[in-house]
């Protein structure tokens, strides 16, 4: 049984271009990059044209702007806290979303506990979006960096971040967007959003796992987290993951060239799913459907249902889905994302997240959309909350 996989948002297939453009570099060309002789000075020049090619991706006017990572998390935590500490004689005040990922989250949590950072959650809106408006009021004097993510996890909600940079450059605030899910969904623009910090995950558009990048703007002072080398220009020791390091370019080249066509074809599947499922299935509804999402997200509350049976309902069916970031799968708790827009813990519970790919078609769709109703049904059988609804 073909597995129909809808779990983008947490990770995606190696493209086999992408698979293709790495093996050289794990095998005749494994040169470590900063070997002077010619086999690792070919690994350098890998490196370095696919540093190039992401500058593009992302409108990085520079591609020494471009430090390589194990990946988001790393990138996250390098944003926060090392523009934090390179910052501490000014200020030691963070502003975060209350939607971040917890890369983001527990990294700015950390600063509070070993550092005495203030760190303060601005709120959103039931519909998934941060008011702008209302955002300078939590800026003070002392704060020195805030970070909002461009496009949520859980619900594909866009953030509006290109509102947010003009008060916090006229302040001097540092801005960190963590864009690992608007990575080959939407256009990024690090100089139209004003970003000085930006990061990438290449698993999320194609790349392999255990690789990413920080976008550093230029003057930007940062302290570097892992220390040993002089790579990355001091800012991050380690040798580079070469291999990991090409794919993430060639995935980078291919994201930008298929952006346009993919998400009209991608929103098609998904505003088809959500069609069927939300018709067919009472007391359903779409989270963050009143805001601007990304064409291949939608997270559902399924009411009367818990989201961990319906996971593995469906998984032996043969459909991939989850109820949130696969960082926090186990997690007994429910969705800090949803609960911040006002979901009570019970829809909260009962929500699960669909996110389509490239791979992914319309037969597979229509096939997936018939199991999940099933699933719910069956899933609801066993809820005496139910039952006792369907006997009034």
């Amino acid at each position: 049984m073909k597995t129909i996989y809808l779990d983008y948002n947490a990770t995606s297939p190696i493209r086999p271009e992408v698979l293709e453009a790495m093996m050289p570099y794990l095998k005749d060309d494994f040169g470590n990059p900063s070997s002077l002789y010619l086999v690792g000075q070919r690994a350098r020049k890998a490196v370095e044209g696919a540093r190039a090619k992401i500058a593009e991706f992302i409108g990085a006017r520079d591609p020494d702007e471009i430090v390589f990572t194990s990946g988001g998390t790393e990138a996250d935590n390098l944003a926060i806290k090392g523009a934090a500490l390179g910052n501490i004689r000014k200020a030691k005040r963070i502003v975060i979303s209350a939607i971040e990922h917890s890369a983001v989250r527990e990294a700015a949590s950390f600063l509070r506990k070993v550092d005495s950072f203030q760190v303060v959650e601005k709120p959103v809106e039931p519909s998934g979006a941060i008011d702008p408006d209302d955002f300078d009021e939590f800026l003070t004097p002392d704060t020195t960096l805030v970070s909002i993510m461009a496009v949520n996890n859980e619900t594909g909600v866009i953030q509006p971040v290109d509102k947010f940079s003009p008060g916090l450059r006229r302040k001097g605030i540092l801005f960190h967007t963590d864009a690992v899910q608007a990575a080959g969904r939407i256009k990024i623009d690090v100089d139209g959003w004003g970003a000085d910090l930006l990061t990438l995950s290449g698993h999320k558009f194609g790349a392999p796992k255990s690789v990413g990048i920080l976008y550093v703007r230029k003057g930007t002072r940062m302290e570097g987290l892992i220390q040993g080398g002089s790579q990355e220009k001091n800012r991050r020791g380690g040798t580079e993951n070469v291999a990991a390091i090409v794919g993430m370019g060639v995935a980078a080249d291919l994201a930008k060239k298929e952006l346009e066509k993919e998400s009209i074809r991608i929103q098609k599947m998904r505003d088809n799913l959500e069609g069927t499922l939300l018709s067919r299935i009472p007391n359903s509804f779409v989270n963050g459907a009143g805001a601007k999402r990304v064409a291949n997200t939608t997270n559902i509350c399924f009411e009367y249902t818990e989201s961990s049976k319906m996971i593995m309902a469906l998984d032996l069916k043969g459909v991939s889905a989850s109820n949130g970031s696969a960082c926090a799968s186990g997690n007994p708790n429910p969705s800090h994302v949803l609960l911040a827009m006002g979901l009570p813990q019970d829809k909260a519970h009962a929500s699960m997240r669909f996110s389509l790919g490239h791979s992914n078609t319309e037969e597979e769709i229509k096939k997936a959309a018939e199991i999940i109703v099933q699933t719910v049904s069956e899933v609801r059988a066993t809820n005496p909350l139910w039952k006792e609804k369907a006997l009034l």
